[in-house]
């Protein structure tokens, strides 16, 4: 294990006020060389009612994890530099560099989390734990920034009631010979009522993947650049049952993305997927703009595509409304491609005011099995 014991690395001022007694907890370098050992102190000591300093132009660094549970109405000052600690296998174990579990924790500030991604990128190693992975009712996480994840960024789940707004990610590998795979930017499951805005991301997969039992989410502003866009999935993977609805994708953009928005869902799987509102969206240069299918299969796991691909989650009640910008010509796919399953059909689709460019070899859009498609024009462009 790599969380060590709480030490009393940290700076505590009691302030007094008329109403009660309130914790600042300043984080300071800790004296075992492993700030993550000062950075758990700081949370314990003001994990109820108290409010955590990471103060401008300090930098600290981590050579285990932080995690921290039972916060309670926690504000977060974070202005700090926060390095990850190096490419070590040992920490596949590990949930999450940086774990924190509570009810309204307020986590802002312009601070940085530096992932040292380099070192697994070129290792080839895409079991890197999440760097950021609340578990946060009635919360607020916005400002900040990670770089150089060695996986996915935002870890949200079994959320309540949160905002995260106004970040920023920018992960790149440094050698086009190891890109950085799997770095999710945010990836959201068994969560409700999560609003994730006003964001700027550059990373090497999904902008945003919704799993399984995610409901009423409203993703809105955020400007994604070579991401696989926006996804709802992969559901039902070995035949398992999910569920997500009420989910909106709102005022987005994607520029140089490999998908702009998808729904995926293994063959075989049971479940639903309904609700579902992607409006006001702009791809540029997307390969697959809108991409719909129960039949997704990922190659290196073979051993979960097979599977009776007749039937799969439902898929329902699914707007698209003003997607606009253009195709990449590179990879010759259709503007919208909708696959259903012959036992399950897609249904209640709203399809308007698509006005995406083709290219010169843009094939024609797909609807397959989907019900109502004879009275939706672009399914037969």
């Amino acid at each position: 294990m790599h969380f060590l014991g709480l030490t009393t690395a940290v700076s505590v001022m009691l302030l007094a006020t008329t109403a009660q007694a309130a914790t600042v907890c300043t984080v300071t370098t800790s004296s075992t060389g492993d700030d993550a050992v000062s950075i758990n102190a700081a949370f314990e000591s003001c994990k109820n009612g108290g409010t955590v300093v990471f103060p401008s132009g300090s930098t600290f660094n981590m050579k285990s994890v932080v995690s921290v549970t039972g916060l309670q109405d926690v504000t977060v000052k974070f202005s700090s530099t926060v390095n990850l600690p190096a490419y070590n296998t040992a920490f596949e174990s590990e949930k999450a560099f940086f774990y924190l579990a509570g009810d309204n924790i307020n986590f802002y500030g312009p601070g940085v989390f530096y992932g040292n991604g380099q070192g697994w990128y070129n290792a080839a190693n895409n079991n890197a734990p999440v760097v950021f992975k609340p578990k946060a009712t009635n919360s607020y996480f916005a400002g900040f920034t990670i770089k150089q994840a060695p996986r996915a960024h935002f870890s949200v789940n079994n959320c309540v009631n949160t905002l995260f707004e106004s970040l920023t990610i920018n992960t790149v590998s440094s050698s086009t010979s190891y890109p950085a795979k799997n770095t999710d930017a945010f990836d959201v499951s068994s969560s409700s009522d999560i609003t994730i805005r006003s964001s700027n991301i550059v990373n090497g997969d999904d902008c945003i993947a919704v799993n399984g039992g995610v409901t009423n989410l409203t993703v809105s502003g955020l400007t994604c650049t070579g991401s696989h866009g926006f996804s709802v999935g992969s559901l039902g993977k070995d035949g398992k049952t999910e569920v997500v609805s009420d989910l909106k994708f709102l005022g987005n953009k994607c520029i140089d993305c490999q998908n702009g928005v998808r729904i995926k869902t293994w063959p075989g799987g049971k479940g639903s997927v309904t609700g579902i509102t992607f409006d006001n969206i702009n791809l540029q240069n997307a390969e697959n703009p809108i991409l719909i299918t129960t039949h997704y299969c990922d190659d290196q796991k073979a051993e979960s595509c097979i599977g009776s691909d007749s039937t799969s989650l439902s898929i329902s009640d699914v707007t698209l409304n003003n997607i606009y910008g253009t195709v990449s010509a590179t990879k010759k796919k259709p503007i919208i491609s909708v696959n259903c399953s012959t036992e399950t059909p897609c249904k209640n689709f709203a399809i308007t005011n698509i006005n995406i460019v083709a290219a010169s070899n843009t094939p024609k859009n797909v609807c397959t099995n989907l019900s109502g498609s004879s009275s939706i024009s672009y399914c037969s462009v």
